[in-house]
């Protein structure tokens, strides 16, 4: 069902759609470490449309995985279900690209879409070398220069879009007086989607979401867990004046191991994880060592706020949720609240969703009809009353929390290869909810997919193993140095002093506006160099009187501990 050709890919979107509508994504390789995939201005990720692009090793042309996207699904005041949510755009797109009108339309239109088409790529070595050059900040590069930090406010756009560094903290992208993007990892991709379109991959009603993503890897030949790995970071805006209730966000991955049709499928509660491994000791693509594929959710959205720091260790979502028991109240992030598989067919129980409903019914927890998720077997055909959270859990659930946190139902390890299930083509999907998405709210998705391959021929070094040791290592990287992957740019601010003046020349007053000289001293200068006019400045914004200084040049320096700099001015 998801093998198609990138022409008969257009076709049927031409067909399906109005002109109007068919907005072909565009794409830009991530491409600095041990993988190679592409990035997409659309819900769907890393496939070409032609077949899958996931390259483990770098350049060796074989795949883990064949497609990723998030899924995004809640209820309004009245029960109606809002649904936006891709897999292979076989039918079309849920997404357009772009921001939406801040007014409570969460509107936009093929125009604007048109103008966003688009992805501003940035090598963390290039930034680098600009910030220590002399060009910087005065001739800086072109993805400085149109990095787009603004949205378009005569649209009805919200000012602040991509995230960047404000040397003099006024809110203004102003390259030409240093600021610079905001990135993340070593190469990085950014771009901005919304759903508010016809939705013809899900079917569904659109919410009036507005999502920026970077994509980003890290080039760390030392750090085999980040050179193996491509992290996405998602900020979901709700632009609609609609409150959803029952909200979750699902992570939807096609894992495929080299040969796609002999895979196993798992999921590791602890670690907010699930990965895909061969069932076979061999792969046809891959051979004698054939790699194990994650999935991680390194930090979902905010659990619903109840005025008190929740704490670590419950039988709860704090088992592989993040800022539990942190001392600060509703601050909690939610990880893998669920987990389901579902196979490469039209079963009317567990194969492929088809409408809205069905991918809502997954993300829930149930099958794609609305039946319960139950422990054992295939989920479905069981002898076991205890409903689950997780499917093929092995062993990781140590809580039990997938079954109600009381004793852990039989079989005790639950997992593919104790069943000896026939291997196939699996489709893997966590869900983070559910959360009551408020108008106007924000949340973010932290996500990383991480490839491990173990080249030992013994049971207990499995690339499995190696996987979930790489997994670990982020994880607890993730938690105890944020600022690789939350908070802080990774490139350092460079401190020189930089300004401008204006108007220059002039008559009253000359406005002075930088960066690297708060506190600093001034002094004005005649040509002759004497000095006229001293004082302090207290902000990196100030205004100086020149009202009682002669027609003539000047020259104003500015003074701090270490640095100096002066320029010249023409008083009339």
């Amino acid at each position: 069902m998801k093998k198609i050709t990138l022409f008969a890919f257009i076709i049927i979107l031409i067909s399906n759609q109005s002109f109007s509508q068919v907005q072909i994504p565009v794409c830009d390789t991530l491409s600095i470490n041990n993988i190679k995939t592409l990035a997409w201005t659309t819900g769907t990720q890393f496939t070409n449309f032609s077949g899958p692009y996931y390259q483990y090793p770098n350049g060796s042309g074989k795949n883990t995985i064949y497609c990723s996207s998030l899924w995004y699904g809640g209820k309004d005041n009245l029960g109606n279900l809002h649904f936006a949510g891709e897999r292979y755009n076989q039918v079309g797109f849920d997404f357009w690209t772009g921001p939406l009108k801040t007014n409570g339309t969460a509107s936009t239109d093929p125009a604007t879409s048109s103008l966003w088409k688009k992805l501003w790529k940035i090598n963390k070595l290039d930034l680098t070398n600009y910030l220590n050059s002399s060009a910087y900040p005065s001739n800086p590069p072109t993805y400085v220069l149109n990095w787009p930090a603004h949205g378009d406010t005569s649209l009805q756009q919200s000012y602040q879009l991509a995230p960047f560094i404000d040397i003099n903290n006024n809110g203004v992208y102003e390259p030409l007086l240093g600021d610079y993007p905001k990135i993340y990892g070593d190469q990085c991709l950014f771009f901005i989607i919304n759903d508010q379109k016809t939705h013809h991959e899900s079917q569904g009603i659109p919410i009036g979401l507005e999502i920026h993503v970077f994509a980003y890897a890290f080039n760390t030949p030392s750090d085999s867990a980040l050179y193996n790995s491509i992290f996405y970071k998602y900020k979901i805006i709700n632009r609609s004046t609609t409150t959803y209730n029952d909200f979750y966000v699902g992570l939807f991955t096609d894992l495929d191991i080299g040969y796609a049709y002999n895979d196993y499928v798992a999921c590791d509660v602890e670690r907010a994880s699930y990965y895909a491994y061969n069932a076979t000791p061999s792969d046809a693509v891959y051979g004698n060592f054939p790699p194990a594929q994650g999935v991680t959710i390194l930090g979902g959205p905010k659990k619903d706020a109840d005025g008190i720091d929740n704490p670590m260790g419950g039988c709860n979502y704090s088992v592989n949720g993040t800022n539990f028991g942190d001392n600060i109240a509703d601050n909690e992030r939610l990880g893998m609240c669920r987990f389901v598989y579902y196979n490469n067919d039209n079963n009317p129980i567990n194969g492929e969703p088809t409408v809205d409903s069905n991918s809502y019914n997954y993300m829930s927890g149930f099958w794609k009809n609305g039946q319960p998720l139950k422990w054992g077997a295939d989920g479905v055909n069981t002898t076991s009353s205890s409903t689950a959270r997780f499917m093929f859990p092995g062993l990781s659930d140590t809580l039990n929390w997938g079954t109600g946190c009381g004793l852990r139902p039989i079989p005790n390890d639950w997992s593919e290869v104790d069943l000896q299930n026939t291997p196939g083509d699996r489709r893997g999907l966590a869900s983070m909810g559910p959360f009551t998405f408020n108008a106007g709210a924000t949340q973010y998705v932290d996500i990383v997919y991480t490839t491990a391959t173990s080249y030992s021929f013994k049971s207990s070094s499995t690339s499995v193993d190696v996987l979930k040791q790489r997994i670990d290592h982020i994880r607890d990287l993730y938690l105890t140095n944020p600022s690789v992957f939350q908070d802080n740019v990774s490139v350092a601010e460079k401190k020189t002093l930089q300004f401008k003046i204006y108007p220059n020349p002039s008559s009253d007053f000359i406005n002075i506006e930088g960066n690297g000289w708060l506190k600093s001293i001034f002094t004005i200068f005649n040509i002759v160099g004497q000095s006229v006019k001293t004082g302090n400045l207290e902000s990196n914004t100030s205004k100086i009187s020149i009202a009682n200084l002669n027609a003539g040049i000047y020259f104003i320096q500015f003074k701090t501990e270490d640095k100096s700099k002066t320029i010249k001015f023409i008083k009339r």
